[in-house]
């Protein structure tokens, strides 16, 4: 009986302990939510023992209300370093609880209003609290906490959190008095290491309109490891005036700019020119590539591009959707060397036209599309040295011209800092270090937490854009630029959109341009209509009569090569002493020499080279004589050209004179050329009808 006793006490014992443990859990649980409803009941004792002593008193009634309205702004102002929404609950919880102890103080805690708004005004705040209790402690609240206060952020809140798509958003309070956005920012670094991500992935942007806020994004995926293929002309046949999409943000948002201005008085928008930078293999070529195809697919811009260092590897597939491309150094020095009168002229006539900068209406109404011109590599002496860029830069705006360069290193000894201060846009791609990328980065951007040094050359077309028209908080927001498509569907996407673009700048730009932009054209056109090559033009043909080095020359040790005879060819044999000449240094005549002995006095003077100038005649009529010498002699067919052609009676100038104004003329690729194995002193006459891409070296 005993054994049977003990074995029932066991099993109830044993049916009875998951009861038992689901009662403290359950008590464990409620427990943190029983102390507001505790609150909100417990009024009701101190509510009855006023209204018995002092229900009668008027004073007494209203130094309870004072007391309470006191105790009601004491909440709000001792909870000033606690979260918003924390501060509002104690306050509003204070000032409800002393209402009830003066209402109740008066007509009594039994009287039915009284007890109506004890019972709805106490429960809605207990719930209050509950709820508060149970986010709290769902987990996100917590570890954020936890979080600031590791990273050194301690009493940081987060007042609002979402998730868009890859990116975990969160607007943070900081405390008033104590941290600062740019506290936040100098603890990206540590903030990564605690969140296990890179600091690439972590931005924080300040409020605009509050000091004490900040944004906070963490992307803890990467999500531009992988390019996105190039969808296609986002808007063809449309205005320039519209955004050029060319890549996506980190979240998910296109990536555009816009290359004219608007004068939108709300919003306005200048015109800016546009940088490109980053360290070799970091995308930049590829990424303009896209840029201009997109451009080409527009009604209303014409594109011109210089490149002078990769020649047609960069611009080769797209090259028959430019109105002009030059790929050497003289022709970009030449394309460069008409950029500030072709500025000039169109803001002349954009002016007498009333209009203060480009519109799409230029275009529509008087056929002046925009021009963007393009200069690969502007780091190369033709470009950075040339005295245009500055100019060009800081007058083209009011034009519609838009410049864009494209170099690794945005440093003073790689552009001039007065040109770069002109260039708004930018486009910045992996760099070196933190240095490169200082040089074209906004700080605000940096402070954020942009870092094109993570990338460097790992991630070609991963990139950060500043461009008017981007909020600056998007400045510090990573994005890709699109993958370019194969080469044959990049040319064919190029040939389909010809009859969209414009086919020619305005007819006030072609004339400034000058001939070599028209002959540029004509071939071109040529080209186009399929027309067989013309004939070689007398420069041409100059330089083919060069002569040529043979291609199969025989190997030294060759059987058919015939021996050299050095007999025949020098009098002498190998190892002899081939000078034809013994040089004695101690000659008579030296020995004779008496350093010590005063010179005679010159019997003449011989005069061994001419004075350069001969006349009066001013260096600007000189050389628009030389101009016109030079036309008879095309007019003449004559290719080659000399100091003798042109005689000091017509120049009003020595010989010595004429040959440095030609060797300039050469350098700078306009009028003549040089003259590979010809006579010394001579230059070759550049025929105003042929483009010069023909005949360049």
């Amino acid at each position: 009986m005993a054994r049977k006793s003990r074995r029932s006490r066991a099993t109830a014992v044993v049916a009875t302990a998951p009861l038992d443990q689901a009662a403290k859990h359950l008590t464990s649980r409620a427990a943190p939510l029983l102390p507001p409803w505790m609150v909100a009941a417990g009024l009701t004792i101190p509510a009855a023992l006023a209204h018995d002593t002092i229900g009668t008193n008027p004073a007494a009634t209203a130094l309870i209300g004072a007391a309470g309205a006191g105790i009601t702004v004491a909440a709000w102002s001792e909870a000033s370093k606690r979260s918003p929404r924390l501060r509002a609950m104690a306050t509003v919880s204070t000032g409800a609880a002393s209402a009830y102890l003066t209402a109740a103080t008066v007509a009594g805690p039994t009287s039915p209003n009284v007890a109506l708004l004890q019972a709805l005004g106490g429960g809605t705040l207990a719930l209050w609290w509950n709820l508060r209790h149970a986010l709290r402690n769902s987990g996100a609240e917590s570890v954020s906490d936890g979080l600031f206060e590791m990273v050194g952020l301690a009493r940081t809140q987060v007042v609002k959190g979402e998730v868009v798509g890859g990116e975990v958003r969160a607007d943070l309070q900081l405390p008033p008095g104590e941290l600062t956005p740019k506290d936040v920012q100098d603890r990206i670094p540590v903030l990564a290491g605690a969140l296990r991500t890179s600091p690439a992935a972590i931005r924080v942007t300040p409020d605009r309109d509050d000091h004490s806020k900040v944004s906070l994004s963490v992307t803890p995926v990467d999500q531009l490891r992988k390019a996105i293929p190039y969808p296609g002309p986002q808007l063809p046949g449309q205005s320039i005036a519209r955004p050029i999409r060319f890549g996506v943000y980190q979240d998910g948002r296109p990536m555009q700019v816009w290359l004219p201005g608007s004068d939108d008085r709300d919003e306005p928008r200048p015109l800016s020119h546009m940088a490109e930078t980053g360290m070799t293999g970091a995308g930049k070529s590829e990424s303009m590539v896209i840029v201009l195809t997109e451009v080409m697919t527009r009604s209303d811009v014409v594109v011109w591009v210089g490149d002078p260092s990769k020649g047609r590897q960069t611009l080769g597939d797209i090259r028959h959707g430019l109105d002009w491309c030059e790929t050497t150094t003289t022709g970009v020095g030449a394309m460069l060397d008409v950029l500030v009168p072709v500025v000039k002229t169109r803001a002349d006539l954009l002016g007498r036209l009333g209009y203060k900068q480009w519109v799409p209406e230029c275009w529509t109404k008087h056929r002046i599309p925009l021009l963007l011109v393009h200069f690969e590599e502007s780091s190369d002496s033709a470009v950075a040295d040339h005295p245009n860029l500055v100019t060009a830069a800081k007058q083209a705006r009011s034009a519609g011209v838009v410049l864009s360069v494209s170099l690794q290193r945005a440093s003073y000894a790689g552009i001039s800092t007065e040109v770069r201060s002109q260039f708004g846009t930018a486009f910045i791609f992996g760099a070196k270090d933190d240095e490169d990328a200082s040089f074209m980065m906004d700080d605000r951007a940096k402070d954020a937490g942009a870092s094109p040094e993570v990338w460097a050359n790992t991630q070609p077309g991963c990139l950060y854009l500043q461009a008017p028209g981007v909020p600056v908080e998007r400045w510090a927001v990573p994005g890709r630029v699109f993958r370019l498509p194969e080469a044959e569907d990049l040319r064919r996407l190029v040939t389909m959109y010809a009859p969209v673009r414009p086919q020619g700048v305005d007819k006030a730009t072609a004339a400034v341009a000058g001939p070599r932009y028209a002959a540029y054209k004509a071939s071109t056109a040529r080209h186009a209509a399929g027309e067989a090559p013309r004939e070689p033009g007398p420069l041409r043909t100059a330089l083919a009569e060069q002569p040529q080095v043979p291609a199969n020359l025989p190997e030294a040790d060759s059987v058919d090569a015939e021996p050299f005879d050095a007999v025949a060819k020098f009098g002498v044999r190998p190892g002899e002493d081939e000078r034809p000449y013994v040089v004695d240094h101690e000659s008579d005549l030296d020995a004779a020499a008496n350093p010590d002995a005063e010179l005679e006095e010159p019997s003449r003077v011989m005069q061994v080279s001419e004075p350069e100038f001969a006349s009066g005649r001013s260096t600007e009529d000189a050389l628009a004589e030389m101009a016109t010498i030079l036309d008879e002699l095309r007019a003449r067919g004559e290719a080659v050209c000399a100091p003798k052609d042109f005689p000091q009676a017509r120049v009003g100038r020595h010989r010595s004179w004429v040959s440095r104004r030609l060797a300039e003329l050469a350098d700078s690729g306009r009028e003549v050329a040089e003259n590979p194995g010809g006579q010394l002193g001579s230059w070759l006459i550049i025929p105003r009808d042929d483009a010069y891409e023909d005949y360049a070296a």
